[in-house]
């Protein structure tokens, strides 16, 4: 879980958090979540693996206002060979504020797709959410 305030940085001049900042909440938490579970992003990098966001998809279900204190939840729901999907919910107070879905892939230093790593996919499949996925 990867908690934060709003920061008025954050907020668009109606004083509510700009839709493409929850993209970045979900960023700072997948990133702080794969380390949780084994998973060190600069370490793979070193080996040439690198992940990046395919698709996203947001579903802003209420909204948030400079000050706020939430709590990003971010949980692994589908791993294949060649992409896994993280699940993202924002909550504030208890309550699911905003949910998500990041699409990840691996490519090379060169850009080129490549298949997920035996070893980080045994990571990830051992951290894989038993849930069932409903699109948003």
């Amino acid at each position: 879980m990867y908690t934060t305030r709003i920061y008025y940085q954050d907020t668009d001049a109606g004083g509510v958090v700009y839709f493409a900042n929850y993209l970045k909440f979900f960023e700072k938490s997948w990133f702080e979540y794969l380390f949780s579970i084994g998973i060190s992003i600069p370490e793979w990098e070193r080996q040439d693996t690198y992940i990046i966001i395919r698709n996203v998809t947001l579903e802003l279900l209420e909204k948030l206002r400079y000050g706020d204190i939430i709590q990003v939840i971010t949980s692994i729901t589908e791993v294949r060979n060649a992409y896994f999907i993280l699940s993202h919910t924002v909550n504030k107070d208890g309550k699911t504020i905003t949910k998500g879905e990041t699409k990840m892939v691996c490519i090379n230093g060169k850009g080129k797709p490549k298949r997920i790593p035996e070893e980080f996919k045994e990571h990830l499949l051992a951290n894989t959410a038993p849930v069932s996925r409903q699109p948003l």
